[in-house]
């Protein structure tokens, strides 16, 4: 069976790259967006972007942008970053759902479903004024224990988390918050997770994201 064939069924090694696709203007005349759960984004980069190249409908002169605007920009609203961490949780938490169908035991469907955790208490404490300093952590327990302290918590759902989150960055990825991501990380430390339950392990992280959900008051 060839290899990706969802996106066509003659791609080849010998086929010549598209350039074109390297440069984030050009992608503009091809009319289309990502999708985040399941909703087309174009209009986010319209509302949050009324002033830049990426709220255009149709770039004329492409050669006056192709090195000078990419895929990134500065200073965005805080309502426009909410709104973009958001799409970013759902969608990854749509991802990590349909591994757990695909490929239940990979070690990349549990890479995702850490990811769509920690993508999730990013989105919660951006909401309540934490600074960048403070996101720029991607360790659980840390994200956990300061969801804690920034919402005070009591709902009885949302107790065992932080404890989870102690136990699994400690114990499972060893304080390597790039576990899963790389076979080997910083101070000559390698993978050894060849005897986990991939598909234990995504019970408890799907269990995680239904409770910060259903904190978030939002619905895949």
């Amino acid at each position: 069976m060839k290899r990706f064939q969802s996106i066509s069924e003659n791609l080849s090694y010998n086929d010549i790259l598209q350039l074109d696709g390297a440069f984030s203007a050009l992608h503009i005349n091809y009319g289309k967006s990502p999708l985040f759960n399941g909703e087309n984004s174009k209009d986010l980069a319209k509302n949050s972007r009324k002033n830049s190249v990426s709220s255009l409908e149709h770039v004329e002169d492409v050669f006056e942008y192709m090195t000078h605007f990419n895929g990134v920009e500065n200073d965005f609203k805080k309502a426009d970053r909410i709104v973009l961490w958001e799409k970013y949780w759902l969608e990854y938490t749509n991802a990590f759902e349909h591994l757990t169908e695909v490929l239940p035991k990979s070690v990349t469907t549990a890479y995702m479903g850490r990811q769509a955790i920690e993508l999730g208490f990013k989105y919660l404490l951006l909401r309540k004024d934490v600074s960048d300093k403070e996101l720029r952590t991607h360790n659980l327990k840390e994200l956990a224990d300061l969801m804690w302290v920034k919402y005070s918590i009591e709902e009885p759902y949302m107790g065992e988390i932080p404890d989870f989150c102690n136990c699994y960055s400690k114990m499972l990825e060893g304080d390597n918050v790039e576990y899963f991501r790389y076979p080997e990380y910083s101070r000559k430390r390698y993978f050894v997770g060849n005897r986990l339950d991939i598909e234990w392990l995504s019970y408890n992280f799907a269990l995680i994201l239904l409770k910060l959900l259903q904190f978030a008051n939002l619905t895949l």
